[in-house]
């Protein structure tokens, strides 16, 4: 009995069970200073044909909300407040609060995720860095039509840039397998990869991950 015990104190704290235990109550509370009293809406994406849902609404009051809800599983969500642009998203996996002003909803910070601050990470180092190269290079491409020597420089560089970002996220993937970013990175990067590699790395990784709605639908594809 104590052995069973130790055992699954270690496996909570590797984090190795967090899908598995992902149901839970949580709470999101928003301070946006100058919204006023707006509708506030919160979305995400259903896993299992990519369409937009409205989960939730509530009127904010003085630029405060809240959400309450209890989560099915840990996974991606995204506050839209009537009237703005953009949407925040982040990754529901606890009580978390979210803060910024009206005129820069879109980049209020979402505070008390571990997870979401991991995606973040993600972005700012890998993804959004190419991302703006790759935009400049299609820029260059755009405003020099016609030349060929342009479009052959733009055409190497894009490829060995994708090349690149690809080992990057394989990278990233493989080294965490225990994390469940490592999920949604292998479901958004899966088609850059020969079909058994991206096989590969999703039988490596953690298993408690394997029954999220998103793992299955991302299992069903790699067949």
């Amino acid at each position: 009995m104590k052995n069973r015990f130790f055992y699954l104190l270690v496996l909570l704290s590797f984090g190795i069970m967090s899908s598995v235990l992902a149901q839970k109550n949580v709470k999101l509370q928003g301070n946006v200073a100058g919204l006023g009293t707006v509708m506030v809406y919160l979305k995400k994406t259903d896993n299992a044909n990519s369409k937009p849902l409205i989960v939730d609404s509530t009127r904010a009051v003085d630029g405060k909300f809240s959400f309450s809800r209890t989560i099915p599983e840990i996974d991606f969500y995204n506050v839209v407040a009537a009237g703005l642009p953009g949407q925040v998203q982040f990754i529901w996996d606890g009580d978390l609060t979210l803060e910024g002003t009206r005129d820069a909803f879109r980049e209020s910070t979402v505070k008390g995720s571990p997870l979401t601050d991991s995606w973040l990470k993600f972005q700012n180092e890998i993804d959004l860095p190419y991302r703006d190269v790759l935009m400049n290079l299609y820029n260059d491409r755009q405003r020099s039509t016609g030349d060929t020597a342009i479009a052959n420089r733009v055409a190497r560089e894009e490829k060995r840039l994708k090349i690149e970002q690809n080992q990057k996220v394989a990278e990233q993937i493989k080294a965490n397998p225990d994390s469940q970013l490592s999920l949604y990175l292998l479901n958004w990067y899966w088609t850059q990869f020969p079909k058994t590699e991206a096989r590969a790395m999703y039988d490596k990784l953690s298993p408690s991950f394997k029954t999220h709605t998103l793992a299955k639908r991302l299992s069903a594809q790699l067949k």
